[in-house]
Formats: structure tokens, sequence, C-alpha cells
């Protein structure tokens, strides 16, 4: 260890962190790490013996933020410290920088990553547990398909020894190829329950061939997208045990997706040995993160925000919109940011044509709101659903908010800058 590179690293991080929370440029949730790593690339393996008690990390292309915010809330009521990554920054960066709002020693570490940032995080960091959600499609421009992903998780992963457990989805198949034989401890989620079969396969669906011989993998059942029962007919890799299914817990969000993510909240809870009792009160006093369910009261209507990023999410969002009893108007914001991937030829794969029939207004806005709205126009029947279009996001909304009648709740299905954009405008802030 170097230690005056350390500590000028530390010092640097700690004094960028405070100048962006005090002039207002955000939350420095990646600057103050991305400089210190500069000044000392090892920083992180210094930092980490600052966590007493294990480091946890939840990696996967959806779910990962509710996920992690669960686990700490878990950790929280059961009488520990937490440091949580809560502004999202997933990166290498933004790791480092969430140690300079630590003050003093914590017990626990919980942090989402990047799934194409996770090998990276394993070079400095073996975790006491690993979430693995799942693989989707997303933002093809930075991260190429999920086959390659998947190829970069198990090279990584057969680093991992017995000190590790790991929490992996295996509905989803890619997650349960990458996770066979390892040495590491590994545990299963999935939901065992047909009432949430679709009653057909989504056009998105991402990864429907076995992983490891390049057949058609043959389903019972599928809850969305590749996740399902599955099993490979002719090489004989079949869906793993589970651990925790649907009946275990009840999930405070609504959605199938959410589901999942409180399965693996409450997986880790269990791997931590804390009481189950204790793992459902968390659940249930639970309040989600901004975009992922939270429900903000905004000009006397209250609006809910669902982060739609990919082809999966945007069919979710719109499936739980569909199934919620809270009806009203929908706000769709495509962006075509950095953040977001720059290629939007992604949306024809989405399933619009479940608002056919929507029985409200429908907005379009964000930086491609004509790409969109073309896709809109194939999908839905203008004679029985409304669609107005406004590439101004402030206007757009305030129309959209006087659209809802009394009781009526307004959904926005947003891309992540504009999701970033749609809280800047209802709540006044726009980093998280």
């Amino acid at each position: 260890m170097n230690t005056v590179q350390y500590f000028i690293a530390v010092a640097i991080g700690i004094f960028v962190s405070r100048i962006a929370r005090v002039f207002g440029y955000g939350a420095g949730s990646t600057w103050p790490g991305e400089l210190a790593l500069r000044v000392y690339p090892k920083i992180l393996q210094q930092l980490k013996k600052r966590v007493t008690k294990g480091i946890i990390y939840v990696a996967g292309t959806n779910g990962k933020t509710t996920t992690s915010l669960m686990i700490s809330g878990i950790l929280k009521n059961s009488g520990g410290t937490v440091l949580h990554n809560t502004s999202g920054a997933n990166l290498l960066n933004g790791v480092v920088s969430s140690f300079f709002n630590l003050w003093r020693k914590t017990d626990w570490a919980v942090f989402e990553i990047d799934e194409n940032s996770l090998p990276t995080l394993l070079r400095y960091i073996h975790p006491d547990v690993l979430v693995l959600m799942n693989l989707f499609r997303d933002q093809l421009d930075r991260y190429g398909e999920v086959d390659a992903i998947a190829s970069s998780w198990r090279t990584t992963l057969t680093t991992l020894s017995d000190t590790t457990t790991i929490v992996a989805n295996g509905d989803d198949p890619m997650i349960a190829a990458v996770t066979e034989s390892l040495k590491a401890r590994v545990v299963y989620i999935g939901l065992e329950d047909p009432k949430y079969y679709l009653p057909k396969m989504q056009h998105a669906t991402d990864s429907i061939y076995c992983p490891k011989c390049g057949t058609r993998l043959t389903y019972g059942g599928v809850y969305f997208s590749h996740l399902g029962k599955w099993a490979c007919g002719s090489c004989g890799f079949t869906h793993p045990d589970i651990l925790l299914t649907a009946a275990s817990y009840t999930s405070p969000l609504e959605g199938v997706y959410n589901i999942y993510n409180t399965l693996a909240a409450a997986a880790v809870g269990e791997v931590l040995k804390i009481d189950v009792g204790l793992i459902q009160k968390s659940f249930d006093a639970f309040h989600p993160a901004f975009g992922r369910m939270e429900e903000v009261l905004y000009h006397g209507v209250f609006i809910r925000v669902l982060l739609s990023k990919n082809p999966t999410g945007f069919n979710e969002s719109l499936r739980t919109v569909l199934a919620s009893d809270k009806k009203g108007p929908m706000m769709i914001v495509l962006n075509d940011r950095i953040p977001d991937g720059t290629d939007v030829s992604w949306i024809w794969d989405v399933d619009f044509e479940q608002l056919k029939n929507y029985p409200f207004t429908l907005m379009i806005s964000g930086c491609r709101t004509y790409d969109m709205a073309v896709r809109m126009g194939y999908a839905i029947d203008d004679k029985k659903t409304h669609m107005e279009h406004d590439e101004n996001l402030e206007s757009a909304i305030e129309k959209i908010v006087h659209k809802a009648n009394d009781g009526e709740t307004v959904w926005i299905l947003a891309t992540y800058s504009a999701m970033l954009d749609v809280r800047k405008i209802i709540t006044g802030k726009k980093i998280l």
C-alpha cells in the first residue's frame, strides 16, 4: 500500500464530494471516485476494510435498485449500519464515491452493480453475497448481446471461493448456466407458480435457446421474456431446485418482476440468518425508489413513474399498469442519451399492442418523441385511445396531469435519463 497516494486520493474524494453537494452539482456520485481512482487505482481494496460484517453486490439488467434498497432495509431493521450507493451510480467510480459519504466504519455495504461492470468490481472485491437478478438485452450500443455479458460473468465467477454465496434467479436459464458448478455456494430463487404464466411467449424474448448446447429450450410456462420453467431436451440442462418461491414472501410492490426483487432480497436475508418475520416486516414497511413504483402527488394528482429502459422492462411495466387497480392517463417518454443507449430501434420489440384499446389519453414525449409516436401509431386503435405528443417534457406533464379525472393515477413510463428529467419536474430533484 502506498500510504501517501491513498490519503491524497481519499482527501480528493471527500473534498470533491462535499463541493458537489454544497454547490448543488448533484450527489457527488461519480467524480469523487473517478478522481480518487486516478490518484490511487487500488483504493477500493483499502476502502473495503471500513466494512466490518460483509459486502453484498446486486447485479443484473433489471431490478438492481429495488432489490438493493430492499436488502438495505432488511439489514437496517436487523440493527445494522449500511453503506449503500443509493444514487444509482453503479460503476467502479460510483462504488468508490459512496465510501466518501462514510464517516465511520459500517457493518454492511450493499452495492448495485452495472452488469457490464461486475467482472471489474469482482477483481477488486469478492463479496460475501452476490445477487444475480437476470440478463436481458439492454443498450446494445454499449453492451452487445446478452451472450457476451454471460460469457464474461462465467469467466469471473469461477474465481470466487466458497466464502461467497450467490443468490441466483433460477428461472433465467442464462443465470443458471453461469452459476453451474462453481466453487461458491449457490442458492436459487424462482416463482414456481403457474398463475403467473403468460398465455404466450413475448415478442421481446431474449434467450430461448439452451446456453450450453444451443438447442431450443422447452418451457412448461413463461413468466416474462425467457424467464420461466424451462428445460433442454437435448443435453439435459434443467431448471435448478429453488430455495424461495413466490409463496415464500409477500411483495410490497405490484408487478411480477417485483416478486423476483422481493425473493432475491429475502434470500440474502436468509443467507445472513436474519429472522424470517423481520424480513417480511421490512417488506411491509418498504418505500420504493423514485421511478420504481413510487407514488408522487403533483398538483393534486398522483403520478407513478416506472423506469422502462429495454424491451423486457417496458413489457413488464405495461403489464403492471394494465393489471393495476389504479388506472388513468399514461405518458411514455423516450430519450436516446448515453445512459439510455443511443439506439432506440428496440422499441419495435416492445409489445405496445397491449395498449391497443387503452381507454385513456396516451401522451408521448422525450428526445425521440416522433419515433415513439410512429411506433404507437401502429400499436393502438386511435378510435379508442386518444394519443397526443409534445417534445417539451414539462409541458407534456402538465397536459397529462390535467387529463386525469378524480381518483385516477397518471402513469409515466420513461427511459433512464427521461426518468431523471421527470423527477426534476415533479419533485424538484434530479439526482437520486
